[in-house]
Order: structure tokens, then C-alpha cells, then sequence
């Protein structure tokens, strides 16, 4: 293969040159400023919150073309594939995506679950991205419930001041062997800002071409389905005197075709087409040096269409098919207006109280009963005290009317963070939750002949606690030597978490119910060490996931657990323009109970997902100051499937393979980069 002879070419001859490389390099360390639930922008290491950064530098090494390229190595972060559908679902501290908050720029996203509910991250588009900030924590007062186990927050590229930039980018990959003009993975960006006398305006554009992999799958079928995506993005704005305001529109088109099998001379072929459009408009104000206020209102218009057609294999001839749930166009709206005022009372208290509205529509062949909406109107107020030099308290509390669930009166969270002394420092944090059912799990309806899904209008709304702790040692030695230890813990417990069951009276019909109650806990430990040049990084996390039938079976143990491994490392040669990148993730097993029926009489047994190494490894050499190539192996020990042990099946849980991957790939990425 042309393409893979290439790639294993090019990382050899730039293996080569970097061996005879000399590193001259001297460090300077400078601090991630972050903005994630801030009152302004600060350190990450001065902030309350425990925040990782992902810098556009790694994204960049790491030659990705998906979001889930850049987290699919990060400690505490899993994702699941939905084959089907095309989609990537991520979970955090070991639970799902309806309690992670994914932002653009500090704004909620709505994908095909409307919201509060799971995003595929997969839909952005990772070359407009700048860097990413991730809490892990409880954020319920600052954004609502669905960050109950953290926020990621995606802050796109913005022009600076004088500046014109340029970038083109031609990324070319297989996909696992398969590769051509129909197959592999094709990606084009061009994307440029400019900013004069305080105006700047930017644009990207990207197409991807995912050709699908055959896998399992015969003849036309294959096992993950061919997609196409264009992505656009533009914003302006201006800066004057004290105040600052700028406009930013987002398009996706995304088009996932899952072709069928001939069969008496005809085949089913579905079509899952998107298209959003996310509003957003976002400013501040100065009104002195105690008062500041920012800003943002937005709106998003999703559409999600199933197009199924019927192909004549003789002739070719395509036409839409007939039948239940074969075509079917739903919409949501999504409507968001956050404002924040910062008022600094003195220096070692800032107040800030603010409003947070959202409302949302959703309707279609899969939402009951034509239009539903829903509303979450809040209102909150935190404050952080520096009491003393040593002590840090950021405490909050949310008040919230939704327009069906009564959520309680107030909705509390401190976070705390105590400075030993300049090396070590130590986090505490508390947050209550509440999340009203979204609108799909209140009014879902999808009945075809592979699926009886529908919602449940007589859920309750789920109430969380969470705790989180940290420990932080960082330092600074001669000879550019910085050493950053975190460990850390976790404990969620949540009442009526909303999941999939069997609907009663109704076995063949899966819905969603609340169940009981749901916990997660947990350790983590991330190490980085920083020199000249080099950049090294490890960390492990233990997860324990509550064993939900504990109460009928004795058994049975409360939690069972699944551990984590991470490592990095990156050298950058500045005499040769180079960087080498490996990054690796152990995902451990994991073990989860089931009921079975055996012999007539019902059991708890023990399955589980088998554990599964990761591995990316990359080389970024730059030419000519504005030219750099991006060569590397993504998936290096070749992982398509896992295995689960399950023995019961249903619509959303099975035994048997669990995909993972599409096997080994190589890729290649040419870029131009102009700043002047």
C-alpha cells in the first residue's frame, strides 16, 4: 500500500535526522491561563478548580481529525460506539455523557439527544479548536446539573490584534488497510483571521471523508458505516474602549450512509443526514475596576433525518422505501442566554451573581405527540474569598425553575482550595445536583422492525450529590526541571438516574426509567515532568460502578471496579524543527453484574468488558518556516473489538464483540501556516 510504504518511510528518515539532532532548548515554563468558571482569566494552577488544558500544540502533534482523536488517551475519559448511528459517546468518572457538559466557547451544545443529554463530540470541528479545558468535578451551580461529573469546554481559535494568519491543511489516512479514492479517511482545511484597529474577523472550513472500514460486514455491508462531514465557521467582532462584543455562526452537514445487503435482488440503504447551525453572541463590559459583566446568548437549530431507500441490483434503480420509522425528520431548537456580573468588593472577595436560561423545542416522526419543549430558567450566585494567603473558599448556590419538575429550593456548592506552601496545595469540593429528564427521555418514539424505543413522560428528575478532592505537588528545579503530582478522588451518588429498561407490562418495548439509585467512586494520579525539550507524563485512575441489583442480591459485591493507565511523552527538537509523540491508554476491565435466568430461577452473574491497550505515535516536522509534515500510527496494537461476557441481550446491551477500533492506520498531514 503506497500510502502505509510512505508513512513508515517518512517516520524513518525523520527518526534518523532527529537522533543526530543536538537540543539546545531553554525552558521557560509559562502557566495555562484558563477561563473555564472563572471571574476572569487566571492560572489553572491559582484556580479553585482542578482544570487540565490540551494546548493546540498537542492537537496538533497528535495529526487529529476528530475530537475523540485528541481525548481518546485521557485518564478518566471512556468512550462507546454507536456503529449504527454513527455516533461517539464519551463517559466521565464512570458516568455518561447526560452529566458531562460539552461547551463552544462556554456554550452548551445540542446534538441529536437535544440536550442534557449525551453529545457526539465528533461533531465539531477539531482544526477551529484553540485548546480544551476540562473540569472534573461538579459544576452543577455555574452550569447546571448535567456537569455533574465535569465540564469540557472548547475554546475555538480567535485572531490577535495586528496579526493576518493562514492555514491550509490536506490530511490523508487509512483506515485500518483499507485505503483510495472511496476508502480511507480524507480531510481539507482552510481556515485565516485578521485583526486591525480592534476588529477581527476568522472563517474555517473543513470537510471530512470517513469511507467507512468493511470489518465483519460482506458484500455492500460494512461494520463502520462511510460518513461525510463539512463544517463551517465564522465570526467577527470588535473591541473598543471597555467593551467588547464579537458574533460567531456554526454549520455542520454530516452525512452517514449505512448501505445493505442484496437480498432477492434488493438492498435497504439508510441515510442519517444532520445539519446544525449554532448562533452565538457574546460580549462584556467594563463599567469600572470593581464591576465587569459578560455575556452570551445563543441559539441552535438541529435537524436529524433517517432517509431509507430501497436499490434495484440489476438496474440501480433507488427509491424511498415504505414502512414504520424508515424516513423520519426530527428537529430541536435550542435557545441559551447566560449573563454574569463580576463585582470585586475588595481584594480577597469577589461576588458574582448570575442568570442562566435555557429553552428547548423538539419535534418529528420521534417525538410524541408533535412539539414538546422545556425550560430550565436559573438564577446563582457565588463568591471567592481569599481569607488568607493560605485559604481559598468559592462558595455557590443555584436556584432553578424548570417548566415540568420542581427542582429544590437551592441547589449548593463550595469549593475550597488550601495552599501548604509554594509547593504543595490541596482542593475540596461539594456540589448538589438536580436534572429534569430531557426531552427524549420524556417523549422518544421509535418503532421500526429492529426497534421499540420510547419515552417515559412519568420519570422523575434526578438529584446528585458529588464530592472531589485533590492533592497537588509541584516543582521547580534547576536545570529546567519542573516535576507536577496530582491525586485525586471522587464520590457521585445520584437518586432516580435515568437509564434504559423493559417497559412494565411490555417486555419487547425498551424505555428509559429511573433507577433507584446510581454511584460512582474513585482515585486518580497524574504525574508530569517537564525539560528541555521533553515532556513526559503518567497517571492511573480506579473506578468503582455501583452495582445496581445490590439491594435484590446479597451475593454481590456494592461496587466493582476498573482500572486505568496513561502515559506520554513528546521531544521537540528546535534545531530541526521536529517533535516526536507517543501516548498510550490502558483501558482495564470492566466488570458489571447481570440477571440471568438459569434453570428457571434468576441469578446475579459477573461479566465484563475485556481491557484493551492504546497506542498513537507521531512525528511533526516543520519546513521551511510556514511548511510542516505530520506523519504517525494510530491504533499501533491494532484493536477492532473487545469482548463482554454478557449472556442477556437487548436493544442497548449485548454479549459478544464490543467495537472498539478499525485496527492499525497510518496517516500523513500537510500543512501551511502563515503569521504576519
Amino acid at each position: 500500500m503506497k500510502v502505509k510504504k510512505l508513512s513508515l518511510l517518512l517516520l524513518l528518515i525523520l527518526f534518523v535526522s532527529s537522533a543526530r539532532a543536538q537540543d539546545s532548548l531553554v525552558a521557560t515554563y509559562l502557566e495555562d491561563v484558563v477561563v473555564t468558571g472563572q471571574f476572569e482569566p487566571q492560572s489553572a494552577r491559582k484556580s479553585v478548580y482542578q482544570i487540565k488544558t490540551i494546548p493546540l500544540e498537542r492537537i496538533a502533534a497528535k495529526g487529529a481529525v476528530r475530537l475523540q482523536d485528541v481525548l481518546n488517551t485521557e485518564l478518566n475519559i471512556r468512550f462507546t460506539q454507536d456503529l449504527a448511528l454513527g455516533g461517539s459517546n464519551l463517559s466521565m468518572q464512570g458516568l455518561a455523557g447526560q452529566n458531562v457538559k460539552v461547551l463552544i466557547d462556554g456554550v452548551p451544545m445540542v446534538g441529536r439527544q437535544g440536550t442534557s443529554n449525551e453529545i457526539n463530540i465528533n461533531q465539531i470541528n477539531v482544526n477551529s479548536i484553540d485548546r480544551i479545558e476540562i473540569i472534573e468535578g461538579p459544576m452543577s451551580v455555574v452550569y447546571g446539573a448535567d456537569a455533574l461529573a465535569g465540564v469540557i469546554n472548547i475554546i475555538t481559535k480567535k485572531s490577535v490584534e495586528g496579526k493576518l494568519d493562514l492555514s491550509v491543511k490536506v490530511h490523508e489516512e487509512t483506515v485500518g488497510s483499507e485505503y483510495g479514492w472511496d476508502e480511507g479517511i480524507h480531510n481539507e482545511t482552510i481556515g485565516g483571521g485578521y485583526s486591525i484597529n480592534r476588529f477581527r474577523v476568522r472563517a474555517d472550513l473543513s470537510r471530512n471523508y470517513f469511507g467507512g472500514w468493511q470489518g465483519n460486514g460482506e458484500g455492500r455491508d460494512k461494520q463502520w458505516h462511510p460518513k461525510t462531514q463539512y463544517l463551517a465557521s465564522a465570526l467577527t467582532g470588535y473591541d473598543w474602549n471597555k467593551t467588547n462584543v464579537y458574533y460567531r455562526i456554526d454549520y455542520l452537514n454530516e452525512d452517514i450512509y449505512n448501505p445493505g445487503i442484496f437480498q432477492g435482488g434488493e438492498a435497504v440503504d439508510q441515510n442519517y443526514i444532520t445539519n446544525r447551525i449554532m448562533h452565538q453572541l457574546q460580549g462584556g463590559h467594563t463599567f469600572s475596576d470593581k464591576v465587569q459583566f459578560n455575556g452570551a446568548i445563543s441559539y441552535t437549530d438541529f435537524q436529524r433525518e433517517t432517509q431509507t431507500t430501497t436499490v434495484n441490483e440489476a438496474t440501480g434503480d433507488r427509491r424511498l422505501a415504505l414502512g414504520a420509522g424508515l424516513q423520519d425528520l426530527t428537529k430541536f431548537d435550542g435557545l441559551t442566554f447566560r449573563g454574569t456580573v463580576q463585582y470585586k468588593l475588595n481584594t480577597k472577595l469577589t461576588l458574582q451573581p448570575g442568570a442562566d436560561l435555557n429553552y428547548e423545542s423538539g419535534s418529528g416522526g420521534r417525538i410524541k405527540e408533535g412539539t414538546q419543549s422545556i425550560g430550565d430558567y436559573a438564577f446563582f450566585i457565588s463568591g471567592e474569598w481569599k481569607i488568607n494567603k493560605f485559604l481559598q473558599v468559592r462558595p455557590g448556590v443555584r436556584m432553578v425553575y424548570n417548566t415540568i419538575y420542581q427542582a429544590p429550593p437551592f441547589i449548593p456548592s463550595i469549593n475550597t482550595k488550601v495552599i501548604l506552601n509554594d509547593q504543595h496545595d490541596v482542593r475540596l469540593s461539594y456540589g448538589r445536583g438536580f436534572r429534569a429528564p430531557s426531552l427524549r427521555e420524556l417523549y422518544f418514539d421509535f418503532f421500526d422492525a429492529s426497534h421499540a424505543i420510547e419515552g417515559n413522560e412519568n420519570l422523575e428528575a434526578e438529584l446528585s450529590h458529588s464530592f472531589n478532592g485533590s492533592w497537588n505537588w509541584q516543582i521547580i528545579a534547576e536545570g529546567n526541571h519542573k516535576l507536577n503530582t496530582a491525586l485525586g478522588g471522587f464520590y457521585n451518588s445520584i437518586d432516580n438516574m435515568i437509564g434504559y429498561g423493559q417497559k412494565p407490562g411490555n417486555t419487547l418495548i425498551t424505555t428509559y426509567i429511573n433507577i433507584d439509585k446510581y454511584k460512582t467512586k474513585g482515585v486518580t494520579w497524574n504525574n508530569t515532568w517537564k525539560t528541555s525539550g521533553l515532556e513526559l507524563s503518567a497517571g492511573s485512575a480506579y473506578t468503582g460502578r455501583f452495582n445496581q441489583i445490590k439491594e435484590s442480591y446479597n451475593n454481590v459485591d456494592e461496587f466493582v471496579w476498573s482500572p486505568e493507565l496513561t502515559s506520554s511523552a513528546s521531544y521537540r527538537i528546535p534545531k530541526v524543527g521536529m517533535v516526536l509523540s507517543m501516548y498510550y491508554k490502558l483501558t482495564g476491565k470492566t466488570p458489571y453484574y447481570e440477571v440471568v435466568s438459569i434453570e428457571g430461577t434468576q441469578t446475579a452473574r459477573l461479566a465484563q468488558i475485556s481491557s484493551y491497550q492504546w497506542a498513537d505515535v507521531s512525528i511533526q516536522k516543520d519546513f521551511y518556516k510556514h511548511f510542516s509534515i505530520t506523519s504517525g500510527v494510530r491504533n499501533l496494537f491494532d484493536i477492532t473489538n473487545v469482548n463482554n461476557t454478557a449472556i442477556s441481550a437487548s436493544t442497548h446491551t449485548s454479549g459478544g464483540a464490543r467495537p472498539v477500533g478499525y485496527g492499525r492506520s497510518y496517516f500523513l498531514n500537510f500543512s501551511y501556516t502563515l503569521n504576519k
